[in-house]
């Protein structure tokens, strides 16, 4: 209650001035901040300036704007303001209008100074039970919108649809969402919502040059570790020609590491208590979004992972296909497969063991992981096969990336100790020029693989060299 009434601002209404006194005097001595008026239209001119105010103590009777007058207006410019009536002349007529028009609680006059205090003492607990009320039923409404999040099993989803249920609970227009984690595509890390195209692509170019909204320079508020914020953000904004306001930052933890952020543009209103608190509800959801989606992506990896080579394993390649070739259709876009199959490589198991001849295929993936971009697909598709799905990558770059790894192999050095040369032969075929589907680009480039095989192994091969006669080499 000393908190309370420390916090409590006062305005007293009354057109008699030993009324007046009395009243403030007995609230200054319980502690609260006290101004007084003695008319209503003086009382919404103290209103509209810049302190703001608790509770409004008037009196029903008074010239030009009586009690009630005054009530209405107090409630419709500030709703949240709560109003004690007073009054010499009560009536049950009146004690009900004023409740109607919103009055927090009606006094008979004479008023006893331990009366006022006690009414003013319990109107500010009302509110506060009320804001309290108000603020659990927000962040409520805030958990069931975020509980789409927990159907994420994916990081690159959870950022765009957080993105969304921030801007929704701020009831702002524009924001940037970055996630800092290993995801499939690039650019999928980003998100910038609101701005107009020119603007959306000027602040896209700056964060892919590090330059702004990067979760490393967050750095904690003054005093604290936990709040974190982005120190001269507006200022560089301002540089590139946007106008932010106040901007909200909110950092994404995977425990103490931040991995990402959301920031909000206030678009000409600050932030209050409750719209930050209803984001921190928000934040905590999404944090368990990222943390499940991780999880079950290193669940889906171990499925999807050799266990010779700890590459992709065919599985995981025939769904990356699908998914690409989807992609590159709806775009109009390109992908080229890689299909290579070590040459004889049954005489080194045959002549140095299976420990050996699994060695060497680890080997191999770790040649062939150097040379393709983590965009791609490297996967063993089975015993001395494997597999490179290249995005956006046409016939002609695909056929020297195969060239590339062809000669990278042939100087290469295998089994250790064992000193074992090897050589390779690889197939090419690309989408959509060989095939529209994932059993057709396959198909394309097994064949032309098997062909390199044919005319004397250690080779290239594109799909165009195909006669539709599949040789029988091994």
């Amino acid at each position: 209650m000393d908190e309370l009434r420390t916090r409590t601002r006062v305005l007293v209404v009354d057109d008699d001035r030993l009324i007046r006194e009395m009243i403030s005097d007995a609230l200054v001595e319980d502690g609260c901040e006290v101004s007084a008026a003695s008319s209503g239209a003086e009382a919404l001119e103290v209103l509209a300036g810049e302190i703001p105010f608790d509770v409004v103590v008037t009196d029903l009777s008074m010239r030009e704007m009586d009690g009630l007058q005054l009530l209405e207006r107090v409630k419709r410019e500030y709703p949240k303001l709560d109003v004690i009536i007073l009054t010499g002349y009560a009536s049950l007529e009146s004690a009900l209008q004023a409740m109607r028009l919103g009055a927090a609680d009606y006094l008979r006059k004479p008023i006893k100074q331990l009366e006022i205090v006690y009414s003013v003492r319990q109107t500010r607990l009302r509110r506060r039970i009320l804001n309290e009320n108000e603020a659990l039923r927000g962040c409520l409404q805030t958990f069931e919108a975020s509980r789409v999040l927990a159907a994420c099993l994916d990081a690159a989803d959870v950022l765009p649809l957080a993105m969304d249920l921030i801007l929704h609970i701020t009831e702002r227009q524009r924001g940037v969402g970055r996630l800092r984690l290993a995801l499939p595509r690039p650019g999928e890390g980003t998100v910038v919502s609101g701005f107009d195209a020119d603007v959306a692509t000027v602040l896209r170019e700056q964060i892919e040059r590090g330059k702004l909204f990067d979760p490393d320079s967050m750095v904690p508020e003054e005093g604290g570790d936990t709040e974190l914020y982005t120190p001269g953000l507006s200022a560089k904004l301002a540089q590139l020609g946007v106008e932010t306001g106040e901007v909200l930052e909110v950092a994404l933890r995977n425990g103490r590491e931040v991995i990402g952020g959301l920031w909000v543009m206030s678009d000409g209103r600050d932030f209050n208590l409750e719209e930050r608190r209803r984001c921190s509800v928000l934040v905590a959801q999404t944090e368990l979004a990222l943390a499940n989606a991780e999880r079950y992506h290193q669940a889906s990896e171990k499925a999807f992972i050799d266990d010779v080579t700890e590459l992709y394993n065919a599985r995981y390649l025939l769904s990356a296909l699908d998914r690409e070739t989807s992609r590159a259709e709806r775009g109009g876009g390109v992908l080229s497969v890689l299909f290579l199959d070590l040459d004889r490589f049954k005489r080194v198991n045959d002549s140095h063991g299976h420990l050996v001849g699994s060695s060497v295929l680890r080997e191999l993936g770790v040649q062939l992981s150097d040379c393709v971009r983590s965009i791609d697909t490297l996967a063993r598709y089975g015993g001395d096969e494997f597999t490179i799905v290249l995005v956006d990558t046409d016939h002609q770059e695909a056929t020297e990336i195969a060239e590339r790894i062809r000669e990278i192999v042939n100087g290469h050095e295998f089994g250790g100790a064992h000193c074992l040369r090897l050589t390779v032969s690889i197939g090419v075929a690309t989408f959509p020029e060989h095939g529209r589907t994932r059993e057709q680009i396959l198909e394309a480039s097994d064949q032309a693989m098997y062909l390199a095989k044919a005319q004397g192994r250690d080779q290239v091969r594109s799909a165009n060299d195909l006669d539709n006669r599949r040789p029988g080499v091994c």
